[in-house]
């Protein structure tokens, strides 16, 4: 009887905790999503779609930028889910490499910039004890570690934007 027992309650127990996370999320998560694509928004609004696409296209003509520079930038200042709306601007092709460089940069740059994806900030802080514990910097290993997260997601953002040209001319579509 004690295992009956003990099995309706941890299934009843596994839906409350399913309970307190979905309130957890309507109460923090929700709203903090909806003001910071509220604010990109307005961003875009304020500077004007036109200068945005205009400055996205040319962007989307420099690997470095499109691949590089502008993953790093987006992640840094409109961190998830923000940065992957700003890739909506760029020209078609690149649009798969910049999600590609997106997803290949945002672990390193937590190191040093903890408010990119704060929920994955405990593979981050599981490194740093280990190195921490054998009486080593951390902050050179972060550096290290941003500067070949924006290196790979510049190269893999770069070799998606050729396969995806590749499959789409292979399909016979065109791409901008």
């Amino acid at each position: 009887m004690d295992f009956i027992t003990n099995v309706a309650n941890g299934f009843i127990g596994l839906f409350q905790k399913c309970g307190e996370t979905f309130s957890s999320n309507v109460t923090g998560t929700i709203p903090m999503l909806v003001c910071l694509l509220t604010m990109i928004h307005f961003i875009i609004k304020i500077v004007g779609e036109k200068k945005i696409t205009r400055l996205a296209k040319f962007m989307g003509k420099n690997k470095i930028l499109t691949y590089g520079v502008l993953p790093t930038f987006a992640w840094f200042f409109f961190s998830s889910p923000g940065a992957l709306t700003v890739g909506r601007f760029l020209p078609e092709k690149c649009k798969p490499g910049f999600e590609d460089a997106l997803g290949r940069c945002v672990h390193p740059l937590t190191s040093i910039f903890p408010h990119i994806v704060p929920g994955e900030l405990w593979i981050w802080l599981g490194i740093a004890s280990g190195v921490t514990t054998l009486g080593l910097d951390v902050m050179p290993l972060a550096i290290r570690a941003v500067i070949v997260g924006i290196v790979m997601g510049g190269v893999g953002g770069f070799l998606t934007e050729k396969i995806f040209v590749i499959l789409a001319k292979r399909d016979g579509k065109t791409i901008d």
